[in-house]
């Protein structure tokens, strides 16, 4: 079939000549990475931040490893004290980070190899079946010239506008949360609806080259010269309609439409070549092979160059594996004879016969045609393609480099940061430095399970392991007490295992019903099915042994579900929880019993909540109340509450618990102790002064917190060894405890509160690791309940808004409504009520000691009010959140008699919208603010003058 011949300008600025089989998947524009946008990611530690992704999902952060041999990577993780081995099989592929200045290939020529190769270098020689290749920074290879495809002078892709995709960096993805993903640089989405969105500039002449797959079924569009949807409606668009992938194009005024090939349901892709003439409304569609598919023009009345791509998963899946722009001469290719061998010189001229030979002294060709050499000097040959062979030997992995040179082989070893692999027709192993990797891949990946003998020890129950930056399916396996972190994790995809690092934070998910929870994969399934029917086998369950030591406590859950019990239950700050008899509680902590600790006391700092009665019925708490409840005064800082009791009937008191017995419980508030009876109380919530927002100013008065592992617990001088863990069963109880040693599925170890400590894995949902305890305490109902201490009013600047110069205190919102009421304590011991003194025109003073400001000018307010005593004009300084000791030395200090009132929670100041003070309030005689200054300064006692003489002019409402 004739096909098209790429003139001399379109070979070194576009397509590559492929070919038929599966040997044509690579070709050079995906090799040309030096032409990419350089990404604008910050240099990385190519080493320690790749990430290796396993067949069954799994996907470990680290670095690789060495190793030798074939069938093994070794991945260390920085989470992990060694390194796990993956046979390759069980690999999908390793990703290293893209730098911020991609790697520019060196050399006159590219090489394109079977199996989809790819050198950068300078020809050496060639004569007979080999051929001698310099490679920059990989140095001379021999290539069998068997394994040559093509060869083209290489200009460093000055004319290639883009080649990729090379990851998500620069695209605009939209639809769902992380509905694009990369892969090995590929760009892939099964979110139906997903769209991908990039401007690359196009030139109004421009060649464009893709390659789509998928899975399933293919449902996708592919927009070309679109800057956005609406765009997208009128541009070249290439879609599946009925198992036929068409190309197409609709305005204002025409529209066509030419079918491609066939994409029927089933894994499936295609390579295409496009070329657009965005003026004219033309496109020219081509296969791979350089077959001619469309050639489409449709116009439109206003012509315009868009410089954007996008594609759209309608639904199914879709991949783009490759992307390639450059910019287009208008000339449509001759023809040609894809099949033969030949040679195109820069001139545009074709001839067709085999390359025989290179004379690197000469710098000349040799072609045998028609049984005749001719010879072409180096600096004419544009182009060589060679014979092309369908059979290729098998590969397992491929290496790409940041240059995009490529190399597919067996993996030999890794030894001194770097990868060596054997390519079949190269005699040199082809070494890859390990900094210098975009990715390796493995080309026959599987799905398999290891086989017992290659485990190192036996493993226990399934779980997920959870760290940052990995999730390995896997099991802990047995190690020995005090032999470090007794926490010895088995992928199920690694032949060998390793211990977590001591300082670690970490979860093992055994079950997770959130709907967000990761599935297992049928053949995990299968392996935890079979190793519960092994442990069913082996024995009874830890929980259920009858001759456990008196000293070690096990946590175990029944297989049916039991009542729940109506004892006390304590939780105590880490997350643990212990059913108890409560017996008594003074200032020094808890006292009770309990059948699942020797203990019988916990201190205060230790504890979070205490439910009296767990039957209880949960209320409903608007959150405006629960703010109040957990709000701080500043006046209570230095002695903030320390507990809120809630009665049986959903109601709450602040304050300090003094004790409580088996009858009584005795409660500390405002100076004031109150007795409530035991039976009437249903749950007492520890508040914490060193949980309160905006740091630990107050804990360190306590003296009794103290830290171990990031964790609060008792002060102790002799710490258990070993992993602090939490083990959550299936009733949801936690217990945490110092790891030590692993036997069969019993984790035991000690806790500083309850001594010796088991729990049987095989009856956990969860087992936290380190820091994670506390992350996932924060998260408890209890402990949601801290104080918040209450914002401080700022001080006013002098003259600030509404201070009265030029603005006579009108501009603020509460001006001309009812002032809200008040009732306070005065400072005398008495009480105002606002409302007791309508009829009068009541000055409110809104100050604090510490207010600069606002003792300027209480001064000037006391004396003119003064002046207006007997008009009716009342002053009541609302002092914001100070005890009154405090007032009373600064009224003394000012030397003043002003009656103040104590507004020690800053409801009143929040009522009057207070947020920065001095706040002076007229509210007049019908009980409405007339003025509101906030600020002051030296001439504010003449503002305030004037203002009441203005408000003393205006006449009282009067009622009908």
């Amino acid at each position: 079939m004739p096909t098209l011949d790429w003139s001399a300008r379109v070979m070194s600025e576009s397509v590559s000549q492929t070919f038929r089989g599966p040997m044509w998947l690579v070709c050079f524009a995906v090799a040309i990475t030096v032409a990419s946008e350089t990404h604008a990611a910050e240099p990385t530690d190519n080493a320690a931040s790749a990430v290796i992704h396993l067949t069954n999902g799994d996907y470990a952060t680290g670095r690789l490893a060495d190793s030798r041999g074939k069938d093994r990577l070794a991945w260390q993780s920085a989470a992990f004290t060694g390194p796990f081995e993956f046979p390759i099989q069980t690999v999908n592929t390793i990703q290293f980070p893209i730098p911020a200045k991609l790697i520019q290939p060196e050399g006159a020529y590219c090489f394109e190899l079977a199996g989809g190769d790819v050198l950068f270098g300078s020809l050496v020689a060639m004569q007979g079946d080999a051929a001698e290749i310099e490679v920059s920074g990989i140095g001379r290879l021999h290539v069998e010239k068997s394994l040559l495809r093509r060869m083209y002078r290489w200009q460093g892709g000055t004319e290639l506008l883009f080649s990729g995709p090379s990851g998500l960096k620069g695209w605009t993805a939209s639809g769902a949360a992380k509905a694009w993903r990369e892969e090995s640089g590929h760009l892939l989405s099964d979110q139906s609806g997903a769209i991908l969105q990039r401007d690359f500039k196009l030139p109004a002449l421009a060649r464009i080259e893709f390659e789509l797959s998928w899975k399933g079924k293919p449902d996708f569009e592919l927009a070309l010269g679109a800057s956005d949807s609406k765009s997208a409606l009128r541009a070249f668009r290439f879609e599946v309609w009925e198992n036929e992938l068409v190309v197409q194009r609709e305005t204002e005024r025409e529209a066509d439409l030419t079918s491609l090939q066939p994409a029927q349901s089933g894994p499936g892709r295609v390579h295409l070549q496009a070329f657009l003439d965005q003026p004219k409304g033309r496109l020219l569609v081509f296969s791979s092979g350089g077959v001619k598919l469309a050639d489409l023009t449709v116009t439109t009345a206003k012509p315009q160059t868009l410089g954007g791509l996008q594609l759209t998963n309608k639904s199914g899946d879709v991949r783009l594996e490759r992307l390639s722009i450059g910019r287009w001469n208008g000339e449509a290719p001759r023809t040609i004879d894809a099949n033969k061998s030949r040679l195109h010189t820069t001139d545009g001229a074709i001839t067709y016969g085999q390359l025989q030979s290179f004379d690197a002294t000469s710098q000349e060709f040799l072609v045998e045609t028609n049984e005749i050499e001719e010879r072409f000097a180096a600096a004419r040959v544009q182009d060589v393609f060679f014979s092309q062979e369908n059979n290729v030997a098998p590969r397992s992995l491929r290496a790409v480099h940041h240059s995009g040179l490529r190399i597919s082989g067996e993996l030999v070893k890794v030894e001194a940061n770097k990868a060596w692999i054997k390519c079949p027709g190269i005699s040199e192993d082809v070494a890859f430095p390990v900094a210098e990797l975009q990715a390796l891949t493995v080309l026959d990946p599987r799905d398999v399970s290891l086989a017992s003998a290659e485990r190192p020890q036996p493993a226990t129950r399934i779980g997920r392991l959870e760290v940052e930056g990995c999730s390995l399916h896997g099991s802990l396996v047995e190690s020995p007490k005090h032999a470090g972190c007794c926490l010895v994790w088995q992928p199920t995809r690694s032949a060998s295992s390793s211990p977590l690092r001591s300082d670690v934070s970490a979860r093992i998910v055994y079950r997770d019903t959130s709907a967000s929870a990761p599935s297992l994969t049928q053949q995990q399934m299968r392996e935890e099915q079979a190793r519960q029917r092994q442990a069913q086998a082996g024995g009874r369950m830890v929980g259920q042994m009858q001759d456990a030591t008196s000293d070690s406590r096990v946590a175990s859950a029944p297989k049916h579900k039991q009542p729940k019990s109506t004892k006390p239950v304590l939780h105590l700050r880490s997350g643990d929880t212990i059913p108890c008899d409560v017996s008594a509680i003074d200032e020094q902590g808890v006292t009770f019993a309990s059948s699942i600790t020797e203990a019988t006391f916990i201190r205060h700092d230790q504890l979070k909540a205490l439910e009296i009665l767990v039957e209880a019925a949960p209320v409903q708490i608007a959150r405006a109340k629960k703010e109040r409840l957990l709000m701080l005064p500043r006046m209570q800082r230095d002695n903030p509450p320390t507990h809120l009791i809630r009665s049986i009937d959903g109601d709450y008191l602040r304050g300090r618990l003094v004790s409580m017995d088996e009858h009584q419980v005795q409660i500390e508030i405002r100076l004031e102790t109150k007795t409530l009876q035991r039976d009437r109380v249903a749950r007492i919530i520890w508040l914490h002064p060193d949980e309160i927002d905006g740091g630990l100013e107050s804990a360190n008065k306590l003296g009794s917190v103290t830290k171990a592992s990031g964790n609060v617990v008792a002060a102790s001088t002799d710490q258990p060894a070993g992993t602090r863990v939490q083990a959550i069963p299936g009733d949801g109880n936690r217990l945490t405890f110092f790891a030590e040693e692993l036997v069969g599925t019993t984790l035991s170890g000690r806790s500083e509160l309850l001594g010796g400590c088991r729990v049987d894995l095989a009856i956990v949902d969860q087992l936290l690791i380190g820091a994670a305890i506390e992350q996932a305490a924060a998260t408890l109902a209890f402990h949601q309940w801290r104080l918040k201490a209450a914002a401080d009013p700022l001080e006013a600047k002098e003259g600030g808004d509404g201070s009265g110069e030029g603005m006579e205190g009108r501009d603020a919102a509460l001006v001309g409504k009812p002032a809200p009421d008040i009732e306070l304590d005065l400072l005398d011991g008495k009480k105002f009520r606002l409302s007791e003194h309508k009829g009068q025109i009541v000055v409110l003073d809104f100050w604090a000691s510490w207010c600069g400001p606002c003792l300027q000018v209480m001064p000037q307010i006391d004396k003119v009010t003064h002046e207006f005593a007997d008009q009716g004009v009342k002053l009541f300084a609302i002092n914001l959140e100070e005890t009154p000791d405090k007032v009373k030395a600064t009224l003394e200090r000012l030397k003043l008699t002003t009656t103040v009132a104590l507004d020690s929670n800053g409801r009143v100041a929040e009522k009057y919208g207070a947020t920065s003070i001095p706040q002076t309030v007229i509210v007049d005689r019908n009980g409405k603010v007339a003025r509101l200054f906030v600020g002051g300064g030296p001439r504010f006692g003449d503002q305030l003058r004037a203002a009441l003489q203005a408000v003393l002019s205006d006449k009282p409402e009067t009622s009908d």
